[in-house]
């Protein structure tokens, strides 16, 4: 047996060994830790899970704007020694995922476990917690199994509670986000707890509109849509309804005219985030939105007419205001839209880079030179103008082949380094050999921007440029480029 062999040999055990020694050492490592359920549990009512965790394993919900996401937590339920299937996560657009959002002053190691399990049948049930690390599912901590009783509430006990919990709103987002909302999901779907939630979309409270927002799945599709009706005729838009609104088109497909009727004069409030909510909402049923309008409708140009009557105040109040301004702006494609969008383009961000963006939108060749100009110009006010660097895919996505000789010119005379790698990249998709130049000034020179155009090429050309690929295949895959 030659050396290399015996150092196969050796390595292979070595290897053997030590997955055998991590897998002992993750099994033994498992923490254990207490629970407890709320005593006295009823169906119908909240009741909670409590773990005696500390750090690094506390945990801090809600892990997102849907009340049943729950981070690494793996919470499995028994009724007569059977295990339950989990209530089906009910998402719309808002989604979480492993890190809390909680606010730092809530309390730890709770779960609401009647949002997880249907606990609606009185009997003895059994409950285990785990806690898995992040990617690897490995299980870091784990209770034993903890019997409990759920007993059978009557509906006046139902209703007392409801009034009860109802009549304390709290308006604080830690207490509402981490106990006053997933406890009123208790009573859903019940038609009164939804007109809580939606009352709670009014909130410019971020943390309590976001999650309100994420727990309308818990409610009926025709109770959400009456309800949502009937709150925008007394209260107007909130950024909420306008989401709701976009996200569900078909729910409120009937409605629509009313809809847009109602909202108008809201243009005029003198709350900004309403004003913000009702160039949202607009824009989604007029423009950005899945709502369609038969030909011979004139309220779609009766909603433009009332935006671009109102554009010349409302450019001014606020630079939230502005951009979505911008938004419903890009959306009317005329002559006076361009003339308000290049207005906004001069406020500052966020409305200055979705002017530009809804600009292309509207796709006037006499905007393309002065769009264009903004690449290579200096005095940007981020010395990365990181505000245009968007700007020439949007560029090419709107005008095509006729902003390649603006974008070659970006790359040569732009004062702004990553406008000049985007522009090089949009470029490239269009095998320019001025692209390829930068490219390879970039890998021969290591500038600090390397790497990202290094992976950019393997993105985008994978057949010729692997993933391994190192800086000698790199260059010759550019030289080869610039010889075709």
């Amino acid at each position: 047996m030659d050396l290399i062999q015996v150092r196969r040999i050796l390595t292979v055990a070595f290897l053997v060994t030590a997955a055998l020694s991590s897998a002992h050492a993750q099994t033994s490592s498992v923490q254990k830790f207490q629970i407890r359920v709320t005593d006295p549990a009823f169906t119908g009512l909240p009741i909670w899970i409590h773990a005696e965790l500390s750090f690094p394993l506390e945990i801090r919900y809600p892990y997102g704007e849907n009340p049943q996401e729950i981070g690494l937590n793996r919470i499995e339920v028994k009724r007569e020694n059977h295990l339950l299937a989990e209530v089906p996560f009910k998402p719309w657009a808002v989604v979480g995922g492993f890190g809390s959002i909680a606010p730092p002053t809530f309390p730890k190691n709770r779960l609401p476990l009647h949002l997880l399990y249907a606990l609606d049948k009185s009997g003895i049930y059994s409950v285990r917690w785990t806690v898995v690390r992040q990617m690897t599912e490995t299980v870091v901590a784990q209770s034993d199994w903890l019997d409990f009783e759920v007993r059978q509430s009557t509906p006046e006990q139902r209703k007392d509670w409801f009034e009860k919990h109802r009549s304390r709103v709290p308006s604080d987002a830690a207490e509402f986000v981490g106990d006053f909302l997933p406890s009123l999901l208790a009573d859903a779907p019940d038609p009164r707890g939804l007109q809580v939630v939606l009352e709670q979309l009014y909130s410019t409270e971020p943390l309590i509109h976001g999650c309100a927002l994420g727990s309308l799945p818990f409610f009926r599709e025709e109770d959400v849509r009456s309800q949502v009706l009937d709150m925008l005729h007394l209260r107007g838009p909130n950024e909420g309804l306008a989401y709701v609104i976009s996200w569900h088109a078909s729910w409120f497909q009937d409605r629509k005219d009313d809809l847009v009727r109602t909202v108008l004069p809201y243009l005029h409030s003198h709350q900004d985030w309403q004003v913000a909510a009702t160039l949202k909402m607009l824009g989604f049923l007029v423009h950005l939105g899945n709502f369609h309008w038969p030909p011979d409708s004139e309220v779609p140009a009766k909603s433009d007419q009332a935006v671009l009557a109102a554009a010349q105040e409302l450019i001014g109040r606020s630079s939230e205001i502005s951009q979505i301004l911008a938004q419903y702006l890009g959306g009317i494609k005329s002559h006076s839209a361009r003339e308000l969008l290049w207005q906004v383009a001069e406020r500052p961000e966020p409305a200055h880079e979705q002017a530009l963006i809804a600009l292309t939108w509207i796709g006037d060749a006499r905007d393309l030179p002065r769009l264009s100009d903004l690449l290579v110009k200096p005095g940007d006010a981020d010395r990365y103008a990181r505000d245009l660097t968007s700007l020439p895919y949007h560029l090419v996505r709107a005008y095509g082949d006729r902003a390649v000789p603006y974008l070659e010119r970006a790359v040569s005379e732009s004062p702004y380094v990553f406008v000049r790698t985007q522009s090089a990249e949009e470029l490239a998709l269009r095998g320019r050999p001025v692209a390829f130049r930068f490219f390879l000034d970039a890998v021969e020179k290591d500038r600090f921007y390397k790497q990202e155009l290094v992976g950019w090429l393997k993105t985008h050309f994978p057949n010729e440029m692997p993933g391994s690929a190192d800086d000698t295949t790199v260059i010759a895959f550019l030289k080869t480029r610039l010889q075709h």
